[in-house]
């Protein structure tokens, strides 16, 4: 018989894989910065894109003051020090951002 998964149980699967893959857990992105939105409780959510690609990405509250020392912006060119997860209850991956360096204005 055919083992039948719950969502649920796929999505804490493919975070485990995630989080047991040492790549993700410490990696510099580069990319452009749209979507930039900076949240009431101090969380700011963003994409990083490049010419094909797009990835979600989060800094939360707690990063910010050692981890970012400008407004972050649409169209700025940044490269994040973070680490990729996946957020189980949504099963979506993204960049969780520990720090944040402007490198230019973006061309995209």
């Amino acid at each position: 018989m055919k083992h039948i998964f719950s969502v649920t149980q796929i999505n804490s699967y493919i975070h485990r894989i995630f989080e047991s893959d040492y790549a993700l857990k410490k990696i510099y992105l580069k990319g452009e910065v749209s979507n930039c939105k900076y949240h009431s409780s101090g969380h700011i959510y963003f994409t990083l894109k490049d010419g094909t690609g797009t990835l979600g990405a989060v800094m939360f509250s707690s990063y910010r003051k050692n981890g970012l020392d400008f407004r972050m912006k649409e169209g700025d060119t940044v490269v994040v020090l973070g680490a990729v997860r996946v957020y189980e209850r949504d099963g979506k991956y993204q960049l969780y951002a520990e720090e944040i360096l402007l490198e230019g204005a973006g061309l995209l």
